[in-house]
C-alpha cells in the first residue's frame, strides 16, 4: 500500500558508531567512554514512498517529514520526499536538522479553494548544524507549511521550504553516525577530535565523505580553537579506495604544498574509526608518496600511535585525601601519604606530576604546591564577596585553570606555569554560576557545569586567544538534553566525559557516561550509596567519592576493570589523576 510511508526493516552495514541524541540506554559495568554501539551495526533503513494520490494537506506534511528522514538513494538527496513539494529542484537539504522528542498533533487551516497550511509543533532536544555539529537546546519549536492543489487537484507543498530538517531522535540514532575528524593541538604533537554527524547514505560513501570533512576543516565550532589542520587550501579528493584492508586516498596536486607526515596522520586517525581500514596508502594526483616517519608507502596507526589523543593508555597513579586532610596515593593495598605536611583538598596533579593545585577548606584559596618537598609555589585568592573555587584543573601546557563562582556569576582564572595569576578577559560564562570546570588534555577544550535557567546544564567551551592576545574560553554549548542537573564531571577519554548527575524524575545523583559529540548519554552501574565527586584518565580505573547514608565520614571507591567490581577505602575522599 502506498498509504503511508513504509517503515521496511533490512540489516545493513555501515562503518562507523552508533548514533543518537541523549535518551538513555543500556547500563555500562565497564570504564567510561567509548560506548558507541561497534562499528559495522547493523541498522534500521526506512525507504520511503512518494505521496499517494487524493492524500490530505496533512498526510502529505507527515509523509513529507517521514520521507526526509531517510538518506537513501543517490548521494542522499531526497528523491522521494523532494516529489511532495510543488517545486522539487527547489529544495535541496543538507544535514542541518531539528531534532525532536515529540510532535503534537499537526495544526490545519483551510485558506480558500486550493490552498491550505499545516503547522507541525513539539518540544526539540537539539540540532544538528550543516557541518554536522550537535548542540543540545532543549525548547518549543514551530514549522509551517503552506500547500496548494496543482492541476491534478493533488496537494503540494509550496512554502516555507523548510531549511532543516525535522526528525526525531529515533530518526537520528537510525540514520547517522558519529565519526571523529581529527585535527591538530597547537604543539602539534597531540590530536584533537572533532566529532561530527554523517548520514548513512551508502557504504561506498561514507569513507569519502569522511575524508572530505577532515579536508574541508574542524566544525564551526570548534575551528576558533587552538586546532590546526595541515591540509593546503583547495586540496580535494580525487579518489578513495578501500581494498584488503588498505585505503588509497589520492589527493589532488594542491596536497604537496602541504606537511605530508602531518596530513597522513589526519588521514590514518580518521579512517581508522572504519573497520575494514588497516593501513592507509596516500597519492597525489595519482602517484604513491613516499611519507617521512614511515617506511614506504604504506602506513599503519602503529606508525602514528604516539599521537594518541588519549596519551599513552597506560594506567596512572591515584591520588586522594586520606582521613586527616593529608593527601596520598592510592595503592593496591590502599591509601598511602605522600608528604606528611601537605593539606590538599580537591588536588588537581600536574601532568609531570612534580606539582599539586588544591583548595582549602573554605574553597575560597587555591594553592599550588610542589609535589616533592611541600614548596608552596602561589597563591590565589578569591576577589569577590562570596566567591568560592571549582576545584583547579591542569592543562598538558601546565597552566592551572579554576573559576571563581558566586551565586550571580563567574570568573574564570589561569596560573600560568603554575605560578603566575591572572583573570581571562574572555570568559563567556561570566553572568552564570559555574560548579566545574575540567580543561581537555589537549588543552583546546573546557568541559563545564554550568546554572542556567536553575539547572545544572553539562557545557563545552573550546580554549583560544583573545583579540588581546591572551587566552580565553568561549563558545559553551549543552551536549545532553537528558540530564536535569550535573554535580561533577571528569574527562574520561578524550570525547568522553564521566558524569555525576541526575535525570528528570530521578533526583538520586547516579554516573553517566556523557559523549562530547551529543550520541547517547549512558548510565554506568555506580558503588551504590550518593556519589559527590568522579575523576577519571584514559586507561584508569574510574574513580569516584562515596557517602554512605547514616555514616559521617566518605569513601575513595575504585572500579576494577577485570571484575566489573566497585573498592571502596574507607575515610579517604577527593580523587585525582594527572589534570
Amino acid at each position: 500500500m502506498r498509504s503511508r510511508v513504509l517503515a521496511v526493516l533490512a540489516a545493513v552495514f555501515l562503518a562507523g558508531g552508533c548514533v543518537g541524541v541523549p535518551q538513555g540506554g543500556r547500563v555500562l559495568s565497564g570504564s567510561a567512554g567509548g560506548t558507541e554501539q561497534p562499528v559495522d551495526d547493523p541498522y534500521v533503513r526506512i525507504i520511503p514512498v512518494g505521496p499517494e494520490r487524493d492524500a490530505t494537506p496533512i498526510t502529505i506534511v507527515q509523509g513529507f517529514r517521514t520521507a526526509s528522514s531517510s538518506f537513501d538513494g543517490l548521494n542522499g538527496e531526497h528523491q522521494v520526499a523532494r516529489t511532495y513539494l510543488a517545486c522539487s529542484s527547489c529544495w535541496r537539504p543538507g544535514v542541518a536538522s531539528i531534532v525532536y522528542d515529540q510532535l503534537d498533533a499537526p495544526g490545519y487551516h483551510d485558506d480558500g479553494p486550493g490552498h491550505a497550511t499545516v503547522t507541525l509543533e513539539g518540544t526539540q532536544l537539539g540540532k544538528i548544524g550543516a557541518d554536522g555539529q550537535y548542540i543540545a537546546d532543549a525548547r518549543r519549536f514551530k514549522q509551517i507549511f503552506r500547500l496548494r492543489q496543482d492541476a491534478q487537484r493533488q496537494w503540494r507543498i509550496t512554502d516555507p521550504l523548510p531549511t532543516e530538517l525535522l526528525l526525531s531522535r529515533d530518526d537520528v540514532t537510525r540514520a547517522f553516525r558519529t565519526l571523529d575528524l581529527y585535527f591538530f593541538a597547537p604543539d602539534a604533537q597531540v590530536l584533537v577530535p572533532n566529532p561530527v554527524f554523517i548520514p548513512l547514505v551508502s557504504r561506498s560513501w561514507l569513507p569519502t565523505q569522511l575524508v572530505k570533512q577532515l579536508i574541508g576543516g574542524p566544525t564551526t565550532w570548534l575551528k576558533s580553537a587552538f586546532v590546526r589542520s595541515a591540509f593546503p587550501a583547495g586540496t580535494a579528493v580525487r579518489k578513495l579506495e578501500i581494498s584488503g584492508g588498505v585505503a588509497t586516498v589520492d589527493l589532488s596536486r594542491q596536497a604537496r604544498a602541504g606537511d605530508l607526515r602531518n596530513m597522513s596522520i589526519q588521514l590514518m586517525w580518521t579512517l581508522r574509526q572504519l573497520r575494514e581500514v588497516q593501513r592507509m596508502e596516500l597519492r597525489i594526483d595519482g602517484r604513491p608518496i613516499e611519507v617521512p616517519g614511515v617506511g614506504g608507502s604504506l602506513q599503519s596507526i602503529r606508525d602514528w600511535d604516539a599521537f594518541d589523543p588519549d596519551g599513552n593508555g597506560e594506567p596512572q597513579p591515584a591520588y586522594v585525601r586520606i582521613g586527616d586532610g593529608r593527601l596520598g596515593h592510592l595503592e593496591a593495598g590502599g591509601p598511602q601519604a605522600t608528604l606528611p605536611k601537605l593539606q590538599a583538598a580537591h588536588p588537581a596533579i600536574s601532568y609531570d606530576h612534580r606539582q599539586v593545585a588544591s583548595l582549602n577548606r573554605a574553597a575560597d584559596t587555591v594553592t599550588v604546591t610542589d609535589l616533592v618537598g611541600g614548596a608552596v609555589r602561589t597563591t590565589l585568592r578569591a576577589t569577590s564577596k562570596g566567591g568560592r573555587f571549582t576545584p583547579p584543573s591542569w592543562d598538558s601546557r601546565g597552566n592551572v585553570w579554576v573559576v571563581e563562582s558566586t551565586t550571580t556569576g563567574s570568573r574564570l582564572w589561569v596560573i600560568e606555569g603554575g605560578t603566575r595569576s591572572a583573570p581571562v578577559d574572555g570568559w563567556a560564562l561570566t553572568p552564570y554560576p559555574v560548579r566545574a570546570l575540567r580543561i581537555s588534555r589537549d588543552g583546546t577544550r573546557a568541559a563545564a557545569i554550568v546554572k542556567v535557567d536553575n539547572r545544572w546544564q553539562v557545557q563545552l567551551g573550546r580554549v583560544d586567544r583573545a583579540p588581546s592576545g591572551g587566552l580565553q574560553a568561549e563558545g559553551f554549548i549543552a551536549i545532553s538534553s537528558e540530564l536535569q542537573s550535573a554535580i561533577d564531571l571528569a574527562w574520561s577519554t578524550t570525547d568522553h566525559l564521566a558524569v555525576v548527575g541526575m535525570t528528570n524524575g530521578n533526583s538520586s545523583p547516579s554516573l553517566f557516561d556523557v559523549p562530547v559529540s551529543g550520541a547517547p548519554t549512558q548510565p554506568m552501574i555506580g558503588p551504590g550509596g550518593e556519589v559527590t565527586t568522579i575523576t577519571a584518565s584514559p586507561g584508569s580505573p574510574l574513580l569516584v567519592t562515596q557517602r554512605v547514608s547514616g555514616d559521617p565520614t566518605l569513601n575513595v571507591c575504585r572500579l576494577s576493570d577485570r571484575y566489573d567490581e566497585w573498592k571502596c577505602f574507607n575515610g579517604t575522599s577527593d580523587p585525582a589523576y594527572a589534570g
